[in-house]
């Protein structure tokens, strides 16, 4: 607990530097971090130590990014970075940037910055943030953007904005809805051109070999995901959810790299291990009459415990994340953009909302939830539009769904008094429910 607290500590020193710091000076805070964090590993009774593995390999790549301008690649979520591993170049997403950064407690200044400019107040706040950091000179040096059309409208906007400060040029991958020959064959093209353009700009062809090391690491990466989902059906599983949902980082921008195995496949042994642990704790309280709850969306990553109080005061388990789905089949280095294609139109947040839904259904019944909560971050279009078709599918089969209004980046945005209001009296209505109605998958009547 000790090295906790200094880690603590250490971050509330540093942030107040923060907003004038430029990318040579966060460089060297990382390299601090990679020092501080490879002695403090935390207390390994009291915490999962894998998450001082993520830790770690996080500020490493990190630091990696800072210190290589000419080997780094701006990004949005999905972007293949398999490709650019296989490159020897370094993906920085830039929604995982506005993600880290509300956590040190810097998006109020790149969300002022940002509508100094003229950026609307009404879009997605992770994008907001990221323009507003752009222009404060917080990123790390680029040689190029790169988005995807999957996910968010803003993808692309955002992408040209910050073409207008960096001076580099942005690449757009345009994902198709639908999972037929010709949009994988449509989509296959890109990231052959895609990585033609990189071997252009680096002067570097791209090693056949390396492409299958990196499809292979991301294949690893996939099946230990798939192992640690599997523990997660077990009660006895300690992964709490209020952790899994920062796993975006190691499962979608590390994947494809050796750091994502290793964290993955540090994580997987040791829930394995402590889940016999505490299934062999006689003093151990049981873990079935918790509520278990299936998550939607992200989480604020700016400072709120409200999570963890949730899990750890209120009775309350988050069993999954749809985030942490593994949708996509096993990758074929012998056809590798045509694999990598294939994953990205059949992700469940790609193309049309039935296919959220059939994937919101399976991990409710797989994870024999109680209930659902959807994250409703303002802002997000995309999201917003779907809760009432979510909640009206989900209470057919029987699964209560509660939509949370708050924002993932903009502390501005959330109100404690009513998510505690609303939060309370969800978890009381499924407690009534678990007490006197059958199993979820036995239920027939529609919840209200």
């Amino acid at each position: 607990m000790k090295n906790i607290a200094s880690i603590r500590k250490c971050k509330e020193w540093i942030e107040p530097f923060l907003c004038r710091i430029s990318p040579i000076i966060f460089r060297e805070l990382l390299r601090f971090l990679r020092i501080y964090y490879f002695f403090c590993r935390g207390n390994k009774k009291t915490e999962l130590t894998a998450l001082r593995v993520q830790s770690r390999v996080g500020v490493k790549h990190l630091y990696n990014a800072y210190s290589h301008p000419k080997r780094t690649v701006w990004t949005t979520m999905f972007v293949p970075s398999e490709i650019l591993f296989a490159m020897g170049l370094y993906p920085f997403c830039l929604e995982i940037g506005a993600a880290l950064f509300a956590g040190i407690g810097q998006s109020s200044q790149g969300l002022l910055e940002a509508e100094s400019y003229g950026v609307p107040t009404d879009i997605c706040s992770f994008h907001r943030s990221a323009i507003g950091h752009t222009f404060r000179n917080l990123f790390p040096k680029n040689i190029l953007q790169v988005a995807t059309t999957t996910l968010c409208d803003n993808n692309t906007k955002t992408m040209k904005i910050c073409e207008s400060v960096t001076g580099k040029e942005t690449i757009v991958i345009d994902v198709p809805f639908e999972a037929d020959d010709y949009s994988i064959k449509y989509l296959t093209k890109q990231l052959e051109d895609f990585t033609q353009r990189l071997e252009e700009m680096t002067g570097k062809k791209m090693d056949r070999a390396a492409l299958e090391k990196a499809i292979e690491y991301s294949n690893q990466t996939r099946e230990k995901m798939l192992e640690i989902n599997e523990l997660r059906k077990d009660p006895y599983c300690p992964l709490q959810g209020s952790n899994a949902l920062g796993f975006m980082f190691p499962g979608y921008l590390l994947i494809g790299s050796p750091l994502s195995v290793k964290f993955f496949s540090s994580l997987a042994a040791e829930l394995r291990e402590k889940t016999e642990e505490n299934k062999g704790n006689a003093n151990k309280r049981s873990p079935e009459d918790r509520i278990r709850i299936l998550w939607l969306e992200l989480k604020p990553y700016f400072k709120i415990d409200f999570l963890t109080k949730l899990e750890e005061e209120q009775g309350v388990k988050i069993v999954f994340e749809e985030t942490n789905y593994v949708y996509w089949d096993k990758l074929d280095p012998q056809k590798p953009y045509e694999s990598l294609s294939k994953k990205l139109i059949t992700s469940h947040y790609n193309g049309p909302l039935e296919r959220r839904i059939e994937v919101t259904k399976k991990l409710a019944r797989d994870y024999r939830v109680d209930g659902v909560v959807v994250f409703s971050s303002w802002g997000c279009r995309r999201n917003n539009a779907a809760v009432p078709t979510l909640k009206r599918e989900l209470n057919k089969i029987g699964y209560p769904l509660l939509s949370l209004d708050g924002d993932c980046v903009d502390d501005h945005n959330y109100m404690p008094g009513q998510f505690s209001t609303r939060i309370e009296g969800f978890l009381e209505m499924l407690r009534s429910r678990k007490a006197t109605l059958p199993q979820p998958e036995t239920c027939e009547a529609s919840v209200v």
